[in-house]
């Protein structure tokens, strides 16, 4: 079979054009590394250490990407998903816009089901002829099937990303309660943006053909063809008080997969019933995703904080990887009652604990259930200064508002609370 696009060499130079010209790419990568870059001031702050890692996380998190995205290219090519130019701008432009609007910010799931909703509207109501806008043509020729069949990889790939790389996105913050005082909370920030090839209908106009409808390889000889690469932006940025980051995880990966099997059986009855059924899928997406977020939302807030300060000893909120309480397995949540039999209720007690025998440290520590644990290592040259525990002591300091965003960048809204302003009322003479 030969397939003619002026060269190969051209198929590859539109593909790369297609990527590289897309301003999606850029927004998501720098909101991504601006997101991690603004945890640093805070951690030196709060903790005199900085804890958040950016570039190696993100050097692997991204060779990680794109190795899920050519398994997705591969079946996005074997199953003839092929898009518009102008299409692939759409979304891209739905993404900006509910990223500038702050609506589940830019996340391609989220901006596909929309986009197909507004196209469906479009095309009922004939606005390009009613208004006489001829981009509106681009809205109301969206191919809502091609790009269910992108949402379904999409939502693969952010279930599969969940197992990778997890332990450096959960990171510790400090927030302010609605009574004033300081409590802790761990903030999972996992974002992506992974490249995917799709075929993309000849800039000439001429639609790609499949003579059975799913299958490339059944393709009318002679016929041009080319490749698009757009970026898929997704992932799960939160922030959790009353709930442990792995255990939302799981649930996040079912809610993934029932996204990509609804998204999948779009593409597919549309494909071979009725395209009405692409836009009932589209919808479907949007409910699942609405309600998702606001049921775990409701959930976090109605249950107990895991984070707060205990007068029976002092709460962890976070332990360093690498570190001797980390290696000793001292776990966020836990409250350490005592340190070599010495009793601790501040961060400089734990340290004075130590001071009392250099070589090796036993910890008395509390577990979620309230049942008692003990830990003990012997400590090597070194380590007395790498215990890497983040605690979460009493202060009326202001942190960061409290709020609970759920969705892909959606911590980036995080704010600093004000610090009350204290009324000073001046005694009466008599």
């Amino acid at each position: 079979m030969h397939l003619t696009a002026n060269g190969w060499w051209a198929i590859v130079i539109i593909a790369i054009l297609s990527f590289l010209l897309n301003p999606l790419h850029y927004l998501s990568t720098g909101f991504v590394i601006w997101d991690l870059v603004r945890n640093v001031r805070s951690e030196r702050e709060w903790f005199g250490i900085r804890v958040t890692r950016i570039g190696q996380t993100l050097i692997l998190r991204y060779a990680r990407a794109c190795l899920v995205g050519l398994v997705g290219s591969i079946a996005l090519f074997a199953c003839g998903v092929s898009v518009t130019w102008q299409s692939i701008a759409y979304v891209s432009a739905m993404s900006i816009v509910l990223g500038v609007i702050r609506s589940r910010f830019a996340a391609t799931p989220f901006a596909v089901a929309a986009a197909a909703v507004i196209s469906f509207c479009a095309r009922q109501a004939h606005l390009s002829r009613v208004i006489g806008w001829s981009w509106l043509h681009v809205v109301e020729s969206f191919p809502i099937g091609a790009w269910l069949a992108i949402v379904a990889v999409s939502c693969c790939a952010e279930c599969i990303m969940t197992f990778w790389g997890v332990r450096d996105a959960i990171l510790p913050a400090l927030l302010t309660s609605r009574r004033g005082r300081r409590i802790g909370a761990l903030k999972l920030q996992l974002g992506y943006a992974m490249p995917v090839a799709v075929w993309m209908h000849p800039l000439g106009g001429h639609a790609l053909m499949w003579q059975s409808g799913f299958h490339p390889w059944r393709m009318p000889l002679g016929q041009p063809i080319e490749i698009g690469i757009l970026p898929l932006v997704f992932g799960l940025h939160a922030v959790f008080t009353g709930l442990r980051p792995q255990g939302a995880l799981t649930h996040v990966r079912w809610f993934d997969l029932v996204r990509a099997m609804v998204a999948a059986a779009g593409f597919v009855l549309a494909r071979l019933y009725a395209p009405l059924l692409a836009v009932w899928a589209a919808v479907a997406l949007i409910l699942i995703a609405e309600v998702f977020r606001f049921l775990w939302r409701r959930i976090d807030a109605a249950v107990e904080p895991l984070y707060t300060p205990n007068n029976r000893g002092v709460r962890v909120l976070y332990t360093i990887r690498g570190s001797l309480s980390d290696k000793i397995g001292i776990r966020p949540g836990e409250i350490v009652t005592h340190v070599n039999q010495s009793p601790v209720h501040t961060e400089y007690d734990i340290h004075f604990a130590m001071e009392q025998n250099p070589a090796y440290a036993r910890f008395q520590v509390l577990d979620a259930d309230g049942e008692v644990r003990l830990l003990s290592s012997p400590i090597f040259e070194g380590e007395r200064h790498d215990l890497g525990l983040l605690l979460v002591v009493s202060s009326d300091e202001p942190a960061l508002r409290l709020i609970r965003p759920f969705g892909f960048l959606e911590t980036i809204y995080l704010r600093r609370a004000k610090k009350p302003h204290v009324t000073v009322t001046q005694p009466q003479a008599e």
